[in-house]
């Protein structure tokens, strides 16, 4: 799969307590199936200290992405946990790309 942000990148899979997504190393990016991030959020803090440490990308703010999976324009939408994120969502498959620090905005924000 491609990144959504990048295009020419391929995503590579990690695997975190189990859930298995999908990384860009070259935006910090991740590709999480419509269920897999409210999994990964009421993990512990060390479990995913891969995803924590993202780097924000500012090359991919605020950029359209389109689906690795579906090939459709993702939405962007505001996250009801955080509201300075904005999610982008797959209208199809309901997948979620995270831009690099995303995720760790996300983590600060969730309720224990």
């Amino acid at each position: 799969m491609k990144c959504p942000k990048c295009r020419t990148e391929d995503l590579h899979e990690i695997s975190i307590e189990g859930v298995v997504v999908d990384q860009c190393y070259s935006c910090d990016g991740v590709w999480l199936d419509s269920h897999e991030l409210n999994q990964l959020l009421a993990e512990d803090a060390r479990h995913v200290a891969s995803l924590r440490r993202a780097n924000f990308a500012s090359q991919a703010e605020g950029k359209r992405g389109f689906c690795p999976r579906e090939t459709v324009e993702l939405l962007r939408v505001y996250s009801a946990i955080e509201r300075s994120v904005v999610l982008d969502l797959c209208p199809d498959c309901g997948g979620i790309w995270l831009d690099g620090g995303e995720f760790e905005k996300l983590f600060l924000a969730r309720q224990p």
